[in-house]
């Protein structure tokens, strides 16, 4: 009987120190990816990634609840995620009025990376700014690059990750917003091949972007 209570002891000890130690590393993990946030040019961030994982980080999976990537980006994705196919946009509301915010996501129709993933348009209020994104599912190492919707061109810079490129803030995106809900079908063009020529379906936007102009005021 003693005997199986010290056993039992023993192996609950040994049990919570190593989930322990487990959490403890996790969390350094953690911190240490953070930092490589910090490196700016994105092959030494890649590396730092890659050193700490102890893997190339394009083999490393990473949900979207774990990435690191801007929250713009998320939520594009989750948007594009909870749309079927013949959807043309989805609209995701917080709160009201203009303490809320509020986005529409819009998947490209015709064009997929890896594993037929879409890229996003964005269009959204957030803490009463502006703003028109395009959410890539995968990197690409441009900087910056023009777009061009019905007649409006602009240049649009990447995040530090290469996965977001967005206009100027304010009034620059209310009015490349008011041109995309113009009609009901939209053709992007850009100098960038991943984004020339992406198709968007925009039938009744007019109708999502209601929530977007009671929050930032236009």
């Amino acid at each position: 009987m003693k005997l199986s209570v010290l056993a039992a002891i023993f192996i609950s000890s040994w049990l919570g120190g190593n989930s322990i130690s487990f959490a403890k590393e996790k969390i350094g993990l953690i911190e240490q990816a953070h930092q490589c946030r910090q490196i700016p040019p994105r092959l030494e961030r890649l590396a730092c990634f890659d050193t700490i994982f102890e893997t190339p980080l394009e083999r490393t999976l990473i949900s979207i609840d774990d990435n690191f990537y801007p929250s713009e980006w998320t939520r594009a994705i989750e948007a594009r995620n909870s749309l079927n196919f013949e959807d043309g946009w989805a609209l995701v509301v917080e709160g009201e009025g203009k303490k809320g915010n509020a986005w529409v996501a819009l998947p490209a129709q015709n064009a997929t990376f890896s594993d037929r993933e879409t890229p996003v348009l964005l269009l959204s209020c957030i803490n009463n700014l502006s703003r028109v994104e395009l959410a890539l599912p995968e990197e690409v190492e441009d900087a910056r690059i023009q777009v061009s919707i019905r007649g409006i061109s602009q240049y649009w810079r990447s995040d530090d990750y290469g996965v977001l490129f967005s206009s100027a803030r304010g009034l620059s995106a209310i009015e490349m917003m008011k041109r995309i809900a113009n009609d009901s079908n939209l053709t992007l063009r850009s100098n960038a091949d991943f984004a020339d020529g992406l198709q968007f379906s925009t039938r009744g936007l007019e109708d999502g972007l209601q929530a977007l102009r009671k929050r930032c005021g236009w």
